[in-house]
C-alpha cells in the first residue's frame, strides 16, 4: 500500500509539474479598448459625427420652428378659448392635435433617420478597426482583446488598454487613404 501511495504521489507531481509546463508555455494575455472613445475621439469619429450635424440641421431648424408654430397655436388657443363658440374651440382644438400628431410623427422619422445614418457610420469605422484590432492582437500576442463596456470588465491594469494605440493607428491608416468624407 506504501509503494501504491508513493507511485500516486510521484505521478500526481508530474502531472501538476506537466500542467505548469503547459500553463506557461500558452499564458492568457488580455487586453481591452474603449470603441466608445474612440468612435467620439478619433479623427474619422469626429469627422462623421460633424457629417451628420451637417446633415441634419436643417432638420433640426425645420422642427424647432414646427414646434414654436405649435406653441404659438397653443397659446392663441388658450388665449381664445373663451371668446370662441363651442364649435369654433373644437374645430381649433382638432386642428392642433393633427398638426401636433404631424410634428410628433415627423420627429420620429428624424430620429430614425439618424439613428439609421449614425448606425452605418458607426458599422463602417468599426469594420474600420477590425484589421487594426487584429493585426495588435496578432503581434502582441493576445489570446483575447475585449470591448471595455460590453465586455462587462469591472477591472483590468491600464496597462492592458489598447484604446489610444488602436485609435493613434486608426487615424494614421484613416488619414493615408483620406477616407473622411462620407
Amino acid at each position: 500500500m506504501k509503494k501504491f501511495m508513493m507511485i500516486l504521489a510521484v505521478s500526481v507531481l508530474l502531472l501538476t509539474a506537466g500542467s505548469t509546463t503547459y500553463a506557461a508555455d500558452t499564458a492568457v494575455k488580455i487586453g481591452y479598448i474603449d470603441l466608445q472613445k474612440i468612435l467620439l475621439q478619433s479623427n474619422e469619429g469626429r469627422q462623421a459625427k460633424t457629417d451628420l450635424e451637417k446633415q441634419f440641421a436643417a432638420r433640426k431648424k425645420e422642427l424647432g420652428e414646427k414646434k414654436q408654430e405649435l406653441e404659438d397655436m397653443q397659446n392663441s388657443l388658450e388665449n381664445q378659448s373663451s371668446m370662441l363658440t363651442r364649435d369654433a374651440l373644437m374645430q381649433k382644438q382638432a386642428e392642433f392635435v393633427k398638426k401636433r400628431d404631424a410634428f410628433l410623427k415627423l420627429v420620429q422619422q428624424y430620429d430614425k433617420e439618424l439613428q439609421e445614418q449614425d448606425g452605418e457610420l458607426t458599422k463602417k469605422i468599426l469594420l474600420q478597426l477590425q484589421d487594426i484590432i487584429t493585426k495588435i492582437g496578432k503581434d502582441g500576442h493576445y489570446t483575447v482583446i475585449l470591448e471595455k463596456s460590453q465586455g462587462g470588465i469591472l477591472y483590468a491594469p491600464q496597462d492592458e488598454d489598447l484604446t489610444d494605440r488602436v485609435m493613434k493607428l486608426f487615424n494614421e491608416e484613416t488619414a493615408g487613404k483620406g477616407t473622411s468624407k462620407h
